[in-house]
């Protein structure tokens, strides 16, 4: 018995079909998600991923466990396999800060929510700007409730 309708598209097949190559960047021409500006395209099973995403995996294979993949020319929508590179969240931060990207509100913050003055430029490990004094204490803060729960757990197999 005969298939019914066309024989579906492979994802390479799909991820083309929606790319138009222009002088610099290659433009995704498929949905774009509204809020960040990035292409996405449907997965078969799965939820969507950044068609950026999907250049870099038809490109050059798999996307590293932790890593992302971040843009040269800052266009979103773009998926030139030459104008993608992974790196970690950090990495992605660092870029966006070194190219101006930064928003006004936060690069121009003199002083935490707890009114320390940010005397270095601290980032934690998802890139985002830090207070070392806060950081510092909620450390400690952390620390002694590990101490305490582990006095407690103690207590209880002791009696």
């Amino acid at each position: 018995m005969a298939g019914y309708g066309p024989k579906p598209k492979s994802l390479e097949e799909r991820f083309w079909s929606k790319v138009t190559k222009g002088e610099s960047c290659w433009e995704w021409g498929g949905y774009v998600d509204k809020q960040s500006g990035y292409g996405k395209l449907a997965m078969r099973p799965g939820p969507p991923t950044g068609a950026h995403r999907v250049s870099w995996q038809l490109h050059n294979g798999p996307i590293p466990e932790g890593m992302w993949v971040l843009h040269s020319c800052d266009n979103p929508k773009c998926v030139r396999p030459d104008h993608l590179f992974l790196g970690t969240p950090l990495d992605n931060s660092r870029d966006m800060v070194s190219k101006g990207r930064e928003r006004p509100w936060q690069r121009d913050k003199t002083h935490c929510r707890n009114g320390h003055t940010y005397e270095d430029d601290y980032r934690d490990s998802e890139g985002y700007r830090r207070c070392r004094t806060c950081v510092n204490y909620q450390s400690k803060m952390r620390m002694r409730r590990n101490r305490e729960d582990a006095r407690n757990t103690a207590r209880t197999h002791d009696g």
